[in-house]
């Protein structure tokens, strides 16, 4: 290939004798004391520390055998394995595309730009015998020559220490590149979620207790080697207590097993044994050695007489009211170029592919599951689920007209939702705001607490004056009566069968829902809405309970009902995140075929956007057709015609229903939505976790918990544990609305209003 000639025509063999610089000033201190031209090794007996390590009788890298010698439980430093031209080379070869990948982004939260390289078949796997195939796969001919020479290094320079033997070739090849935005992440990782096959062995034998096999395969080949280009990188290494996915904490003491080390550039990290499967990593910052260079050893053109503090001082001189944006855009784009503020990585990842997990660890549905399953599928829907209304102190106290607007689009769920279920309405506590300025609950004076001049946003805060908190009062006693009388009479009412709790003190709607699930629940799923979010047509509630129940895989555990900010999410996605994630995505979304529903309700000619109520507004009904114009030329609409396109092919589409999907979210909407009782009360309320904060919103906190967790084990095994869907019927209408309690007028309010602007 022209490009890897092109990269090696103006480097060194290993043979030219590649010499190590001049250690420049590192994180880690106490690597292993060798002469230069020796590779730097990381070993279980003389092991990098943090420069406040005070023990030096204490491993940084435990080691399980002293009497192994195979290269297990160490990190190993080789620097200098490319040279300043090759390293430039081969730099430019990777941006400009010649190596036959482009650049992609990739993460969640706080993106990379990567690209992917996998061995072929035909690639050899050993290095002991003859590569017959080598050259032939693009991986071999773009790394394998990097491969070569890093092996080169490790075997001729073994001596007088323990080395890592790279026993085979790379299965993969990934490129990376850090620059300190993508560098803010605090998720430190494993390199592979899953024990390769020889690790996983050696579990399931040590669990047996037989310590012969334990012996016989302790050996493990699996590696990772990073090389490092353009700048220095600072990779954050920590142990966690054990090995698991779900542990966060780091192994004591602290100081002894967390650290930052440097990636010297053009240098290679190797990592095998507990460095490799134990240990967890990201790398934290780029690290410039001189401000005069571009990364790469080679001086910019005028970096002699224009550094980059003398930039940063001409970028504060500019005048913030220059019209000549030209001036400012140049010397912005010179300083970043100067700068070069950017790493590359080039993992080398030799690590055997775990097999493929089997159906059974996945599934659940054993004899005992699937009784369980057609009982509650059998059940009515009001010995399945529970509604728990949310309300607080809002200006049209103590009117109950929001609450009852909103409880009377209930039937849009069906009459067994809103006749039937059992209702809750949790009824916040409020801090009351005295006339000398101190906020306190209504029995206990509290400490002074922060007040806004906005009215709404003290009651948001769960803060009334003395008037404010007298018509709340009035409103809850109001509620009382409205579910006293549906009770008592014959006709049929929204409020029947429903109980109002309130709280004494003010608990935020997070643990205002706790305190509901745990005290007033004892159904298996809960449909959780707030005061002034209402049905805006009909809603297919009891089909998506089916769809939850019956799901063999017990991935659905939270279905929300769509609003208008989320009724795209799937462009929403992939408007933030890159292609591989956008793949990855796809094959989450689900179509269960309990909500598969006839009758044309429900999909882009479905009767169910009729039933919505005639618009109050002016202009409404334009507004939702131009919605709905939007919406048919979405990537989410898209996608779904192409699935039914393909479903109809393969004569699997029925022609008298319509298939609603369930897109997966990173976001726990506060929206209407339906949950498992225990998955809520259990999980989410854990306070082992601590996902949700008291006075707070659950969405608030929780949401940024979905998205850490999946930038810690990747989109699929990240998301299961939340297992959060939004509902769509694909007819670019959404179902939920929102009244907006905080600025909710009453007639009354309103003419009061205009009284008070005439007098003025």
């Amino acid at each position: 290939m022209a490009a890897i000639e092109a990269i090696q025509s103006e480097g060194t063999t290993p043979d030219d004798g590649v010499k190590a610089d001049a250690q420049s000033p590192q994180t880690v201190a106490c690597k292993q004391s060798v002469s230069e031209e020796e590779p730097r090794a990381f070993q279980s007996q003389s092991a990098p520390r943090h420069p406040e390590f005070s023990n030096p009788n204490v491993s940084f890298l435990s080691t399980q055998d002293s009497t192994n010698v195979s290269g297990d439980n160490l990190l190993c430093e080789i620097p200098n394995i490319l040279t300043s031209q090759e390293a430039k080379n081969l730099v430019y070869s990777l941006d400009s595309g010649l190596l036959g990948r482009e650049w992609a982004l990739e993460g969640y939260d706080r993106q990379n730009r990567v690209q992917r390289y996998d061995a072929h078949a035909d690639d050899s796997d050993s290095l002991d015998e003859d590569d017959n195939s080598n050259g032939e796969g693009l991986t071999e001919r773009a790394f394998g020559w990097i491969f070569d020479r890093i092996v080169s290094n490790v075997s001729s320079r073994n001596k007088g220490c323990t080395m890592p033997i790279l026993k085979h070739r790379p299965y993969e090849v990934i490129v990376t590149e850090h620059t300190p935005s993508s560098c803010r992440s605090v998720v430190d990782v494993f390199e592979q979620f899953r024990l390769c096959p020889c690790r996983q062995h050696n579990q399931q034998t040590q669990a047996k207790g037989d310590a012969s096999q334990i012996n016989q395969h302790n050996t493990c080949s699996c590696y990772v080697a990073q090389l490092t280009l353009i700048n220095n990188a600072i990779q954050h290494i920590e142990k966690p207590q054990i090995r698991d996915l779900e542990c966060w904490d780091v192994a004591t003491p602290v100081e002894l097993h967390s650290t930052e080390m440097t990636m010297e550039e053009n240098g290679v990290l190797i990592k095998t044994g507990e460095s490799l499967w134990n240990w967890r990593f990201r790398i934290s910052d780029v690290e410039e050695k001189t401000p005069s260079n571009n990364g790469s050893g080679v001086l910019t053109g005028d970096s002699s007489d224009r550094n980059s503090d003398a930039l940063s001082n001409e970028m504060k001189n500019l005048d913030p009211f220059d019209t000549t944006q030209k001036k400012k855009s140049w010397t912005r784009t010179k300083k970043l170029k100067e700068l070069n503020r950017r790493s590359i990585t080039i993992s080398f990842r030799g690590i055997h592919p775990s097999p493929e997990r089997t159906s059974t660890e996945d599934l659940i549905a054993n004899a005992e599951f699937l009784a369980k399953q057609e009982r509650l599928a059998s059940r009515p829907l009001s010995e399945l689920l529970t509604i728990v209304v949310t309300t607080s102190p809002i200006r049209s106290n103590p009117s109950t007209e929001m609450l009852e607007h909103t409880f009377e689009t209930f039937q849009f769920a069906g009459d067994e939702f809103a006749f039937e279920c059992k209702k809750v309405i949790v009824c916040d506590g409020c801090r009351v705001l005295e006339e000398n300025g101190n906020a306190g609950s209504d029995t206990n004076a509290q400490p002074k607490i922060r007040i806004y001049a906005n009215g709404k946003q003290n009651l948001r805060n769960g803060v009334a004056t003395v008037d404010q908190s007298k018509k709340y009062n009035e409103f809850k006693a109001s509620l009382h009566h409205l579910c006293e009388k549906a009770n008592q009479d014959t006709r049929k009412s929204s409020f029947r069968n429903t109980q109002v709790v309130e709280l004494k003190e003010r608990h935020g709607y997070g643990f205002a829902l706790r305190h509901a699930l745990r005290h007033c629940v004892n159904t298996p799923y809960v449909c959780v809405i707030q005061h002034d979010r209402n049905f805006m047509r009909t809603t297919p509630v009891r089909e998506v309970v089916d769809a939850i129940i019956r799901d063999p895989m017990q991935r659905i555990k939270y279905v929300g009902m769509s609003m208008r900010s989320n009724l795209m999410y799937y462009d929403i996605f992939s408007g933030k995140y890159g292609k591989r994630a956008i793949d990855e995505f796809k094959t989450l979304i689900l179509r269960p075929k309990e909500l598969c529903i006839g009758g044309n309700i429900y999909g882009p000619n479905g009767k169910s956007v009729e039933t919505m109520p005639e618009p109050c507004v002016k202009n409404r009904s334009k507004t939702i057709e131009t919605l709905r114009d939007t919406y048919r030329g979405s990537h989410q609409y898209l996608n779904h015609m192409e699935w039914v396109q393909s479903t109809k092919e393969e004569g699997n589409q029925r022609d008298d229903c319509q298939q609603l999907s369930l897109t997966p979210t990173l976001f726990w909407y506060d929206n209407t939505h339906i949950v498992e009782t225990a998955h809520y009360r259990d999980f989410i309320f854990n306070p082992k976790y601590k996902m949700v904060a008291r006075g707070g919103f659950v969405e608030d906190k929780l949401s940024p918990v979905i998205t850490r967790n999946v930038e810690r084990l990747g989109l699929t095994e990240g998301h299961r544990k939340f297992g959060c869907y939004l509902l769509d019927d694909h007819s670019g209408v959404y179902f939920t609305g929102h009244l907006d309690g905080g600025s909710y007028k009453t007639a009354h309010l309103y003419f009061e209003r205009k009284n008070d602007e005439s007098n003025t």
